[in-house]
């Protein structure tokens, strides 16, 4: 499975317990790694942590939640250092365990902490190249666990809710598209380094950014092939829907502009209103971006989804007329690093 497609996969996955199988797949392709599992717990948690694996025994699982606990998370093992068999941290060992060769990751997302651990029935020596491709699936799977902790922490918002679950019952692919586009753009607001608040702002907008989509009739929306223009120029009406959708619900004054104007373009030529250059504030420049990058990697009726490379083309060519072309630079830069793991366990 190509990273491209990997990546793609864990982010649109729904649950950890679904990331695990695709996770557990990929690390037996690529570096032999049969056997996975990890543990989570949150600050609030007092009781054993949540447990999920990847082609082992409950038997084994539940070995290592206990030494994962009185190991504290293996959080004196830096991540990549493995622990063997002769191995003794505080008086634990994997004595205790039916496995030889443990590989330990540490989790730490928000509220949300744990470790990743790689298991082997045997002594094993992961080379730096394997090393860097486990280190790719530790952060893939931080994120998903950031898009979960941000989905549970939205629907808290009951104002939001009611909208987005009709969203959810007319069109579940919009909705999936809507925190993908989060989590993109949550990626390069980190990037430009905005504040924690504005980082919040940037995924509550993005995630509701397709919000008019609800007025727009299921055959148009819904419909397998390529729109007339006419059915086009329906669809074109769904960031002013939202924005009237929204207006009048409590504190979402900051989200307004994100809605209304991601399909403005640089140029000018975009939608509803026709703004340009700077005029076009830089949040809504990130969500646009997102937006098209998550459009062009995602398989629709009428098209499979876009190589990473084809998409790469899209947006230099429209570098300073649909996109910003700071943001451009930038986001390829976190692409680059995403695919990092391709390129090492694939050798192209």
């Amino acid at each position: 499975m190509h990273n491209s497609v990997f990546f793609k996969s864990v982010i649109n996955s729904n649950s950890i317990f679904d990331s695990m199988g695709l996770l557990g797949h990929f690390l037996n392709e690529t570096i032999g790694c049969e056997q996975i599992c990890l543990f989570l717990m949150e600050d609030s948690q007092r009781q054993e942590p949540a447990a999920y694996s990847y082609n082992m025994l409950q038997v084994d699982t539940g070995q290592l939640q206990q030494l994962a606990v009185k190991a504290e998370f293996f959080e004196r093992i830096p991540d990549g250092r493995p622990l063997r068999l002769d191995d003794t941290i505080d008086g634990i060992s994997l004595a205790e365990t039916s496995f030889h060769t443990i590989y330990p990751f540490h989790i730490k997302r928000n509220a949300t902490y744990g470790t990743l651990l790689l298991c082997f029935q045997s002594q094993r020596s992961l080379t730096p190249e394997e090393l860097q491709i486990c280190r790719m699936n530790k952060l893939h799977m931080d994120q998903l666990i950031d898009k979960i902790y941000f989905r549970k922490q939205f629907l808290k918002e009951q104002s939001y809710e009611s909208l987005f679950n009709t969203l959810r019952m007319k069109d579940s692919f919009t909705v999936d598209h809507c925190y993908n586009v989060a989590f993109y753009s949550s990626l390069l607001g980190e990037k430009l380094g905005l504040c924690p608040s504005e980082l919040e702002l940037l995924k509550l907008a993005a995630l509701l950014h397709d919000i008019g989509k609800l007025a727009i009739p299921d055959h148009i929306l819904m419909k397998p092939g390529r729109l007339t223009d006419d059915e086009f120029d329906v669809i074109r009406q769904h960031p002013a829907i939202g924005y009237q959708l929204l207006k009048d619900l409590p504190e979402v004054k900051d989200i307004l502009p994100i809605v209304r104007w991601h399909h403005e373009r640089i140029d000018g030529g975009g939608y509803p209103d026709g703004l340009k250059g700077d005029e076009i504030p830089l949040l809504v420049r990130i969500v646009s971006l997102a937006d098209a990058f998550d459009a062009m990697t995602s398989t629709r009726v009428y098209r499979s989804t876009l190589h990473v490379e084809e998409v790469r083309k899209q947006l230099i060519t429209n570098v300073n007329t649909q996109f910003d072309e700071q943001l451009v630079m930038l986001f390829l830069e976190i692409i680059d690093e995403q695919m990092t793991m391709r390129t090492i366990s694939t050798g192209e």
